[in-house]
């Protein structure tokens, strides 16, 4: 919903205006899950309202309480990710309990932040999105890869560095970069990606002031449920990209890396990472 009716100013108005947006993690609030409990019991009661109410209710739904906090409406995803359709649905909720527009009572940020790492690591974000064809969700999906420092060093070629020298990044190091190679889906576990073939290589064009520029060039295929159960789907793609480091320190002054001709499902899709 995020690339869908929370990218519209339209719904994103509306919803500063009228409403209290919450959003929660359903992992937070299974019983194992780090939520406390008075919000597990809150989560629990509002799924339990809806049903007694005979709304439609779920793990991936839309809620709309009263002030009071009785739920007055609900919504399944798949009909909510369409802005239009979010957009009646919440014009009718607000029109129950007209409310005077206010401040935001959160100032808006970044959803997507990169984790906490060691100083000096290697930060990697990768942002993925179909291009046509079907085979995954419209939208956009990202994800953050880090490399500690000692790491980062077994990216890079070893020994002297000149215009010409050839390597392979460490192979396990790369897959847990290429294991997140894939369109938007419902299986974000990449621990269930099977990589079946995968290469990655480095050439450096240029040497010169304790910095190289070096061509990377590689290949992936990979096994990708769309769903949590196996599906026999494959992400098929050509990787390209470059890096720019001291080969000195063994630090990364600027990596980028995209797909080529990637496929999935019978559609297109691309990825694009990027060091920050």
């Amino acid at each position: 919903m995020r690339t869908g009716p929370f990218s519209s100013a339209k719904v994103i108005d509306l919803i500063n205006a009228s409403f209290v947006p919450v959003y929660a993690v359903n992992e937070d609030y299974r019983a194992r899950g780090p939520a406390p409990k008075e919000e597990k019991a809150e989560y629990q009661r509002i799924f339990r309202e809806a049903l007694a109410k005979k709304f439609s209710a779920g793990s991936v739904h839309v809620y709309v309480l009263s002030p009071e906090g009785a739920v007055i409406g609900t919504r399944h995803v798949a009909e909510a990710a369409k802005t239009k359709e979010l957009l009646a649905f919440l014009e009718g909720m607000a029109a129950k309990y007209p409310a005077k527009d206010g401040k935001t009572l959160v100032e808006p940020k970044p959803q997507s932040a990169p984790p906490d790492c060691a100083r000096g690591s290697l930060v990697l974000h990768l942002v993925a999105r179909g291009l046509g064809g079907g085979g995954s969700w419209d939208g956009t999906g990202q994800d953050w890869i880090t490399y500690s420092p000692e790491e980062t060093k077994k990216l890079l070629p070893t020994g002297a560095v000149a215009a010409g020298t050839e390597w392979e990044p460490d192979p396990e190091l790369a897959a847990r970069l290429l294991v997140h190679v894939y369109p938007v889906t419902e299986n974000n576990d990449t621990s269930k990606n099977e990589i079946r073939k995968q290469s990655l290589r480095g050439k450096v064009v240029e040497a010169k002031d304790g910095v190289a520029l070096a061509r990377l060039d590689g290949r992936l295929e990979m096994r990708h449920d769309f769903y949590h159960k196996p599906d026999g789907k494959v992400v098929e793609t050509g990787l390209l990209g470059y890096v720019e480091f001291e080969p000195a320190s063994g630090k990364v002054r600027s990596l980028r890396l995209v797909t080529q001709g990637a496929t999935y499902g019978g559609g297109r899709f691309g990825v694009a990472v990027r060091s920050e």
